[in-house]
């Protein structure tokens, strides 16, 4: 993992914190999870060229993907039940590698703001579903 990468999984530790009353000690490692997966994602995002993606990296970010699911599906349920539980905004109309990227950029910029802690999980929830839509039009 580069220096960058682990500033901003350091940066979302305050995610993780003002979570602590709501969630359970194994949510929020799953929180710690995606968060981990979300910024190495980005990462993926930003220095490769998607159409021309070298198998082996492609292959660890789709692995990497499909081992956070189970943590994405068990967070999700929890999120669920939190008071200021928000819906995703996803659209689902005609998804592309191309339109995926463009969504996740812009969802990612979103999610460093400071934003209480129900959007900002929503935004990490809504995230990683557009991580497992592209693992799964790329493996």
């Amino acid at each position: 993992m580069t220096q960058a990468i682990i500033e901003e999984v350091r940066a979302q530790a305050s995610m993780v914190e003002s979570a602590d009353p709501w969630f359970l000690d194994s949510d929020l490692d799953r929180m710690r999870v995606l968060i981990r997966l979300t910024i190495e994602f980005f990462h993926f995002l930003q220095g490769a060229d998607l159409a021309a993606a070298v198998d082996d990296k492609l292959r660890y970010v789709c692995d990497s993907v499909f081992s956070g699911i189970d943590s994405f599906s068990l967070l999700s349920f929890s999120y669920r039940g939190l008071r200021g539980a928000r819906s995703s905004t996803l659209a689902w109309d005609g998804a592309s590698t191309d339109s995926i990227k463009r969504e996740f950029v812009l969802m990612y910029q979103e999610f460093f703001r400071d934003y209480g802690f129900e959007q900002r999980c929503r935004l990490l929830l809504d995230l990683f579903k557009l991580h497992i839509v592209f693992a799964g039009m790329s493996s």
